[in-house]
C-alpha cells in the first residue's frame, strides 16, 4: 500500500483528507454495488463517484474486495448495535425483546435497500475469504439471539435446550426473506415482510412453550 502523506492543506490535516475520500469511496461502493453490482463495478468507476484518485484508493485499500468488505463490516457494526439495543431495553418482557430484536435486525437492512442488496446479495460469491466472513456474521447475530433464548429458558419460559441451531436457521431464514424481498417483482411492503419474521418467530416460541405465549 501506498504511504498516505501526513502535511495538513488549507487547514485540513492529511489524517482528515484520508478519512474523507475513505467514507466517499464507502458511500460510492453502496451506491454502486447495490446499483450496478460488485462484478461489475471497476475500481475506476468507484474513484470516479468518490473524486479520488486510483492512488488514493489504493492508500486506504488494497483491493476492491477490500472496500467491499470495509462497507459490509461497517453496516454489520451498525446491525450489532441496533439488535443489542432492541434487546437491552428496561421494563420488557424478555420475549418481546427478542421480538424487538428481529425486528431491528430486518428494518436495519431495509430502511436503506442498498444496505439490504449489499449486505444480502452482492457479498455471496466473491471469494473464500469473503464467504467465511458472511457466515460468521451469521453467527455472530444467531449468538446474540441464541443468548436471548437461553435466558428465558434459565427463567423457566421456553423448556431447557440448545437453541444455537434454531438462532441460527432464524437469521439464516431472515437472510433469505430479505433475498426474496429483493428479486421478486412485487415483493411486500417493509412492514408486511418485518411483521411476517416477527410472527414466525413468536410461533418458534409459542410451540415449545404455548402456556407462557398465549
Amino acid at each position: 500500500m501506498v504511504s498516505t502523506p501526513t502535511r495538513a492543506y488549507r487547514g485540513v490535516s492529511a489524517e482528515q483528507r484520508s478519512e474523507e475520500r475513505r467514507q466517499r469511496l464507502l458511500e460510492a461502493a453502496l451506491e454502486l454495488f447495490s446499483t450496478q453490482g460488485y462484478a461489475k463495478t471497476p475500481i475506476e468507476t468507484l474513484c470516479a463517484a468518490a473524486k479520488v484518485t486510483a492512488r488514493h484508493f489504493y492508500q486506504l485499500f488494497p483491493s476492491r474486495e477490500a472496500l467491499l468488505r470495509a462497507l459490509y463490516d461497517g453496516m454489520v457494526e451498525n446491525l450489532r448495535a441496533a439488535v443489542l439495543a432492541a434487546v437491552s431495553l428496561p421494563d420488557v418482557p424478555r420475549h418481546e425483546q427478542i421480538s424487538l430484536a428481529v425486528q431491528a435486525l430486518v428494518l436495519h437492512y431495509l430502511e436503506d435497500s442498498r444496505r439490504a442488496r449489499v449486505g444480502v446479495l452482492e457479498v455471496v460469491g466473491v471469494s473464500a475469504e469473503m464467504e467465511q466472513r458472511r457466515r460468521a456474521v451469521i453467527h455472530e447475530i444467531a449468538d446474540i439471539i441464541e443468548h436471548y433464548i437461553q435466558g428465558l429458558a434459565k427463567r423457566g419460559e421456553l423448556p431447557e435446550h440448545n437453541y444455537h441451531l434454531i438462532s441460527v436457521a432464524l437469521v439464516g431464514g431472515i437472510n433469505e426473506l430479505l433475498a426474496e424481498w429483493l428479486t421478486v417483482a412485487q415483493p411486500p411492503s417493509v412492514t408486511d415482510l418485518s411483521n411476517e419474521i416477527i410472527y414466525i418467530f413468536d410461533a418458534l416460541l409459542r410451540g415449545a412453550s404455548p402456556a407462557k405465549f398465549t
